[in-house]
């Protein structure tokens, strides 16, 4: 059995299917969308829901990193160069590793591709 995920360019996967034959093959390869990656990889999908914790990192299927964040009174580090911080209904982009979220309290949530999302509470 082998699975083929659809991905874009960053490796970023939308889904997947298997074949059991050769003969699936050509068809799975026909259920990409326009402008997907495909990958083929020997046995099974992973369990669980492949694209939220793996991507490709060119034809190889790695889990996504943590972030490495760290949170200190109001002051966030480690924080990846191009994340999104959503502070309530708000949002900025973060590029020099840190933020002062000073005036706020509760949760931070900060996503940045292919890192998993994180949330802290300052």
């Amino acid at each position: 059995m082998k699975t083929v995920y659809f991905c874009d360019s960053t490796g970023k996967i939308s889904g997947c299917a298997t074949a059991n034959t050769p003969e699936d093959e050509p068809y799975a390869e026909l259920s990409a969308a326009p402008g997907e990656a495909i990958a083929w990889v020997d046995g099974p999908p992973i369990g669980g829901n492949t694209q939220d914790t793996h991507y490709f990192v060119g034809d190889v299927l790695a889990e996504r990193p943590s972030m490495p964040v760290s949170v200190s009174g109001a002051r966030i580090t480690g924080i990846p160069s191009g994340s999104v911080l959503k502070i309530g209904e708000q949002t900025f982009e973060v590029d020099d590793g840190e933020a002062d979220i000073t005036g706020y309290s509760g949760t931070v949530k900060i996503t940045c591709w292919p890192y998993l999302d994180a949330e802290v509470i300052v």
